[in-house]
């Protein structure tokens, strides 16, 4: 299903919209929306201080999780009896980068102990199912806390809970939600109904748990990736079956996009990526699992799988590419350039030269807000003031 393309302008301010009624099975274009509001709540934290503009109308934010030193966390948004645990993406923090390259393989069902506490965990039934170490691990560090605030929800009269996040976020949705399902009997209400939908999420395991998640959600139309085909980052970890060389180069464009992590985190992460897929897989074993398990205390993991052929999620719903405007972000330097005499077919090659499309333009989770409102909201759309955040040119 792909989404028409965007019709890009900025101005100042904008639009609050209503937001879904109840919970309802399959996908539902206004679960979408809302989800896709929610997970820029961070953004505009970041950006401008608060997030309460990408609220979307009658949900409030009940709970809100300390980061953890991972820096994943997560929030919990409720409207009537509808829960959202929304889990926020990458940040520039060199942990939070450091989880998403962690991408070693281990079992879906095993056991991580970190200082002494032990985290049973099953993501899929099938034994040969293997799942990214670096997620897992972030999952385990805040899956008690998600297990208790669903109680809590529970015993308010909430059993129906929509699982969402954007990037590392998404890909933490789907395991958390596989994570959930699989809990032993008794630590959650069996009446607990959960749904996902996950923007722009990287790659979580290989084919068996990939074929076993979709077999028990997707084909039940409970679990939804939104995902747009000029952002790299949902093909990410880079598989085999992609070519086993890349350089250092690629292999840094492809993690960080180019823009949003700070110079000494690139600078960190260029003296572990080097040469052949194989060196990277092997750093990933050795220097980033020490990096990323000392950042928690004494961490065990299971032992990593010898494979490392990560699989597509299923349900794929595709939005974008998301064209970027080229013409409002250099009008100053046009008119610089028409004074002084040069004629049109210079002008627009100039700018061409002055103002390139940033290499994570494709990924940002605001253009998925936008492209998810044109596609389904064509009349919200055409009210929304701010096309593309001034701040993603």
């Amino acid at each position: 299903m792909r989404l028409i393309p965007l019709i890009t302008c900025v101005i100042s301010s904008l639009v609050a919209l209503p937001g879904i009624a109840q919970y309802q099975p399959g996908f539902q274009s206004e679960e979408a929306r809302d989800m896709a509001m929610l997970c820029n709540t961070h953004t505009f934290i970041d950006l401008y201080g608060s997030g309460e503009k990408m609220i979307p109308e009658g949900y409030e934010r009940v709970y809100s999780s300390v980061a953890t030193p991972l820096d994943n966390k997560f929030e919990i948004f409720k409207k009537g009896d509808l829960a959202v645990i929304e889990i926020r993406g990458s940040t520039a923090s060199m942990m939070s980068w450091m989880v998403n390259v962690h991408s070693s393989m281990i079992p879906a069902k095993g056991r991580i102990v970190v200082n002494g506490k032990k985290f049973d965990y099953e993501f899929a039934e099938d034994t040969s199912a293997a799942v990214h170490s670096g997620f897992a691990l972030a999952v385990a560090t805040i899956a008690e806390e998600v297990v208790a605030q669903i109680k809590e929800l529970h015993k308010s009269g909430v059993h129906d809970v929509i699982i969402t996040g954007h990037s590392q976020g998404g890909a933490l949705a789907h395991l958390l939600r596989a994570y959930l399902e699989h809990l032993p009997g008794r630590k959650l209400a069996k009446d607990t109904n959960f749904k996902t939908y996950a923007f722009a999420a990287p790659m979580v395991g290989d084919k068996a748990f990939a074929q076993e998640y979709e077999r028990n959600y997707c084909t039940k139309l409970s679990s939804f990736s939104i995902v747009n085909p000029g952002d790299p980052i949902p093909k990410m970890p880079v598989a085999y079956k992609e070519g086993s060389v890349f350089s250092m180069q690629n292999i840094m464009a492809m993690i960080t996009g180019g823009e949003s992590v700070k110079s000494n985190v690139k600078n960190a992460l260029l003296n572990i990526f080097s040469g052949s897929m194989e060196k990277v897989t092997g750093a990933a074993d050795v220097s980033i699992a020490k990096r990323v398990e000392g950042a928690l205390g004494e961490v065990e993991m299971p032992a990593y799988r010898k494979e490392w052929n990560f699989e597509p999620m299923a349900t794929k719903l595709e939005v974008g590419p998301f064209p970027y405007p080229q013409s409002l972000a250099d009008a100053a330097a046009k008119e610089q350039a028409t004074g002084e005499g040069l004629n049109d077919d210079k002008v627009e090659s100039d700018l061409e030269q002055l103002k390139k499309e940033p290499s994570f333009f494709q990924h940002k989770p605001y253009n998925y807000y936008v492209a998810v409102l044109e596609r389904y909201f064509p009349a919200e759309y055409n009210a929304l003031e701010v096309k593309v955040l001034p701040e993603n040119l």
